[in-house]
Parts: structure tokens; C-alpha cells; sequence
């Protein structure tokens, strides 16, 4: 059954893996920018949650782009480098932070600081010692670096928080990576990443999927020629995309299932994939 469906090749082209380490870094350095110059300016403690996720997903599209270009088909290299730059980008808003930190004016104690201006010296100097980080870290965690009802959070709770953010930020890029461009069918023949053909029609609602698989598995294919009429009104269906190059002796077969359901009041269309990249003759569809 494993060559029923669609395996990358694991190749890890050079450039893919250096341009991947080298865009990713200068990515995940000017997303860190951007992300302390939100928080800084827009100091609402829920608001940056959002903030923190744009974060995450911002190191995701940006590395997704790199092994869409450089044709990396590896998904384990692929979220291993999606694990070093999003360690790389919470370490380097913590050094851009502290720094800005160190320059500020204004009141401490909870409170935003009213001022301060980047310094490219005391960037680099934090950056590059982690050790000065470090005690940064715990001098702001004594006094607090926002306050929720006019309290300052420091200590325990402050760790907390913090703790969550990296999560966030180091998380959400990978748990994205596993279903990123990689797993994508990647034709070695022709050189390129496949393109989607959306196959026209609805289908029967997949009951069975052991029994479709099958008859599609054996080149049975009255399955995706059965369209559902038109006139009708369907509560339940089915849809299917097509993964083919140029040249490639196979296609790859995605369905998926939709079901329209009732929900306080409101009518909610749910899709389920049921058929992943299921290996097919080429022009079989």
C-alpha cells in the first residue's frame, strides 16, 4: 500500500539548505524588528498575542518560500531548519529588546518606557553575548515590563508569560512546516513542483474510503466519472484535485468530503480530506 501514494525523494539541494539558513536568518532578524516595534507601540497585552502569532507564521512563509524556490523535499530537513530560525528569531527580539531597553527613558516598574532609540552598537554587544541577555532577562523580571490593572507582572507569572511566548513564536512555524510546500507531490522527472487541477463536479460522499481507494488504487475510476446532478441540493459530497507536471508518468489524487451541518442556527460546511496524493497512471484523469 506505501507505493499507493505519493513519497518525497528526500533530496536536500545545497542551495536549498544555504539559501533556506541565509534568507531565514535576515527574515527572522527583520520580523523581530517588527515584532518589538508593534509591542512597543501598541503595548496592549492581548493584542500582542496576535502579534506573537504573526510572528511564528511571518518565519513559516518566509522559509516556505525558500523550499518552494530552492526545491527542498525533505520535510524533516525542512522543519529543522524551521526549528533553528525560529529559535534564531526569539533569541534576536530578545537581544533587540533589551538593548532598546537599555536606552530607554521614562518610568520602569510595569509601565511602557516612554523612550528610547535603537542603538546598532548595543544591539550587536546583546546579540552576541547571550550572557548579557540573560541578566537583562532577570533585571526586567524583578520590576516588570506591563502592568494589567495598574499592577506591574513581574516575577513568577511574568516567567509564565514569557515562557508562552516562546512557545508561540517557535511552535506555530513548526507545526506549520509539517504541512508545508515539502509534502507537496515534486515531479524528478520534470524538475518542478506539480500543479493542481481542480477536477470539475461533485461526487459521491466518501462512505467507504478502503473501498474507493481501492477501486482508484486498481486504475477503477467510475468513482470520480459519477458527477452528482447539478439540479440537486447536497447536504454531503465529494471533491477531488489533481497533482500532475508536464511529463511525469503519475498523477497524484487528493478528496475530500463535505458536509454542510446545523449549528446554532447557522449552516457550517465542514471538509475532511480522505484521499491524500493517491498515486495514478499519468492522463488518467
Amino acid at each position: 500500500m506505501e507505493n499507493l501514494y505519493y513519497r518525497p525523494s528526500g533530496k536536500v539541494p545545497f542551495l536549498a539548505l544555504i539559501g533556506s539558513l541565509v534568507l531565514g536568518v535576515l527574515g527572522a532578524i527583520v520580523l523581530a524588528i517588527l515584532y518589538i516595534a508593534l509591542q512597543w507601540f501598541i503595548p496592549i497585552i492581548y493584542f500582542n498575542v496576535f502579534i506573537t502569532l504573526g510572528f511564528g507564521a511571518g518565519i513559516f512563509f518566509i522559509l516556505n518560500f525558500c523550499f518552494k524556490r530552492w526545491k527542498l523535499r525533505n520535510k524533516g530537513m525542512a522543519v529543522l531548519i524551521t526549528l533553528i530560525i525560529a529559535l534564531l528569531g526569539f533569541y534576536a527580539q530578545w537581544a533587540l529588546f533589551v538593548s532598546l531597553m537599555y536606552n530607554a527613558e521614562g518610568t520602569m516598574g510595569g509601565d511602557t518606557w516612554v523612550k528610547s532609540s535603537f542603538n546598532l552598537e548595543g544591539f550587536k554587544a546583546f546579540f552576541l553575548h547571550p550572557s548579557f541577555i540573560w541578566e537583562a532577562i532577570q533585571d526586567l523580571n524583578e520590576v516588570g515590563t506591563f502592568s494589567l490593572k495598574k499592577n506591574p507582572v513581574s516575577g513568577g507569572m511574568l516567567w509564565a508569560i514569557w515562557g508562552i511566548e516562546m512557545l508561540i513564536i517557535v511552535l506555530t512555524p513548526i507545526i506549520l512546516a509539517f504541512r508545508g510546500i515539502t509534502i507537496y507531490p515534486f515531479s524528478e522527472k520534470d524538475e518542478t513542483w506539480m500543479n493542481k487541477r481542480i477536477l470539475p463536479g461533485r461526487f459521491k460522499f466518501v462512505e467507504d474510503q478502503a473501498t474507493v481507494t481501492s477501486l482508484l488504487g486498481n486504475h477503477d475510476f467510475a468513482y470520480i466519472h459519477e458527477h452528482l446532478p447539478e439540479e440537486e441540493e447536497h447536504l454531503s459530497f465529494a471533491t477531488a484535485e489533481v497533482y500532475e507536471s508536464d511529463t511525469d508518468d503519475h498523477q497524484y489524487l487528493t478528496i475530500y468530503n463535505h458536509q454542510f451541518i446545523e449549528k446554532k442556527g447557522k449552516v457550517e460546511e465542514k471538509k475532511n480530506e480522505i484521499i491524500e496524493f493517491l498515486r495514478i497512471n499519468r492522463n488518467s484523469l
